[in-house]
């Protein structure tokens, strides 16, 4: 199933490959499409940065493969996952502020919530690794959750095992982000 976050990102970022559906009748386009090519190996090295101190958080007890809510402070700055470009930053209906950033590798990190504020960033931006994107916004007392997501090609896949870090760095100051 393609998220409403997927589809903009692949509307954003993909190129149009096919005809319309009813230019291609159904049996003609599957014995012409070759078979689908394989991913490229992970380079050893590739590895994303978390995007904001906190905790993760899970919904309803849900553990999301494709989503990570990361609970952060008011104020807290969200930062660039990876070095790339931006091909969207601005708001829209049901995912708040949203900053996707194009990466090396077919990658594509999405940055979204109703708690994520002051966008630093506009598309088309060179943004590096650590650099502040946007800030966290809550109401006092409360904590606020940025939804973060990484996407190679048309597949949204989980960012675990890419994070440099089991988990995010602590909101007590303790661990470091890459650049400041």
């Amino acid at each position: 199933m393609l998220h409403g976050l997927g589809a903009l990102a692949l509307m954003v970022l993909a190129p149009l490959v096919c005809a319309p559906a009813a230019a291609c009748p159904q049996t003609e386009v599957a014995e012409a499409q070759p078979a689908p090519p394989q991913a490229a190996p992970l380079p050893a090295e590739l590895k994303f940065d978390w995007p904001v101190r906190g905790r993760i958080v899970y919904g309803c007890g849900i553990e999301d493969k494709e989503r990570i809510t990361i609970g952060a402070g008011n104020g807290a700055e969200v930062r660039a996952a990876q070095s790339g470009v931006v091909a969207f930053a601005g708001e829209l209906k049901h995912y708040g502020n949203v900053v996707l950033i194009k990466h090396e590798g077919g990658f594509v990190s999405a940055y979204y919530g109703d708690d994520v504020g002051d966008l630093r960033v506009k598309r088309h931006d060179s943004v590096q690794t650590g650099q502040a994107i946007a800030t966290m916004r809550a109401p006092e007392g409360e904590m606020a959750e940025l939804s973060f997501e990484l996407r190679r090609g048309s597949e949204w896949i989980d960012p675990r095992p890419l994070m440099r870090t089991e988990e995010p760095p602590s909101d007590d100051g303790g661990d470091s982000l890459s650049a400041k």
